[in-house]
């Protein structure tokens, strides 16, 4: 009888000791791999898992600066509420029919340079060279993702801080109270697309300009972009998409985000063609009427002769944005 006692004891007590455990090992799993898909040190202070009722709960997660602007939060998210399906998971699915993130801040920095600390992000310069060797895309062995879907994902975003150093030693600070409060996105296929999509809902609101940051939220779907706007192909060194929006409204919305964003060098409204001069590279934006009362806007971008699609795609985000 004491030799059962003993082993039920043992059972119990490793019984006991996954429990504690499994909390503190999903943790560290998401805090590593959040941190790669990212490109900046990712920490949580609390987490729970609820096999039983299918909910994940994340209290004081914290995005910090990626490497190359000074020490201190990127993102500071309170609280992250997941619902998860276990069965699609032990199939080895991650399927989320609902997510919700409750940001506090997000502080945005401009360096010397006129560079931000987003742009600097993984997510952000993920695909910026689109003529990189084969070899290179391929996946190592191993390596495989696991497939994901986020049915819904809520998003509550309360304010930013945008710090500018390129003005001076001292930054120049401005804060946002962007108060979005859940604002839906549906069908959400990476970590990529969600990292991406919080970082750009928060800047949009404030007015800031990232064109890395934008140029991949056009690379990865228009789950991204206003309903207005039909779809976006990202070519070598254009971005194209379709609207359905009169031509001189879009004409005056292009023009709008040019002079926001760079040097307007030359416009002509009846060729529908606009020339300028952002983040040093060449822009061209060219409209197009299209059956169905739909416009076509085309926009390269090159610099010294290269090709700068996150250039090109950021500026079309923009367009979307004012949709």
């Amino acid at each position: 009888m004491k030799k059962y006692q003993k082993i039920l004891i043992i059972i119990v007590a490793v019984i006991i000791g996954i429990v504690i455990l499994k909390d503190v090992i999903i943790k560290s799993t998401i805090t590593t791999v959040g941190s790669a898909v990212v490109g900046a040190p990712i920490k949580i202070k609390k987490f729970a898992l609820r096999a039983i009722t299918q909910k994940v709960h994340i209290k004081e997660m914290v995005v910090y600066n990626p490497k190359g602007f000074p020490e201190g939060p990127l993102v500071d998210i309170p609280e992250i509420r997941v619902d998860f399906d276990l069965g699609a998971l032990l199939k080895g699915k991650l399927h989320v029919p609902l997510i919700i993130f409750d940001l506090k801040e997000v502080i945005i920095i401009k360096d010397k340079d006129g560079n931000l600390n987003v742009d600097a992000l993984k997510v952000a310069q993920a695909k910026e060279e689109p003529d990189q060797k084969k070899e290179e895309e391929k996946p190592k062995k191993g390596g495989k993702a696991m497939p994901m879907q986020i049915d819904e994902l809520r998003l509550n975003v309360e304010r930013v801080i945008y710090k500018d150093y390129s003005q001076g030693e001292k930054p120049v600070i401005s804060a946002y109270e962007i108060a979005l409060k859940d604002k839906v996105f549906k069908n959400i296929k990476s970590p990529e697309q969600l990292a991406t999509l919080v970082m750009v809902q928060a800047m949009g609101p404030a007015g800031i300009k990232g064109a890395a940051i934008y140029g991949a939220a056009t690379v990865l779907g228009a789950a991204f972009l206003p309903a207005g706007v039909v779809g976006v192909l990202v070519g070598k060194d254009s971005s194209t998409a379709e609207y359905s929006i009169g031509y001189d409204e879009l004409y005056d919305v292009s023009l709008g985000v040019i002079n926001e964003a760079g040097e307007l060098k030359s416009e002509d409204r009846v060729k529908g063609v606009i020339k300028a001069k952002v983040d040093g590279s060449d822009v061209a934006i060219k409209l197009k009427k299209m059956p169905e009362r739909k416009i076509e806007v085309t926009i390269s971008a090159r610099k010294m002769m290269i090709p700068k699609p996150k250039v090109a795609g950021g500026i079309q985000y923009q367009i979307s944005e004012k949709m």
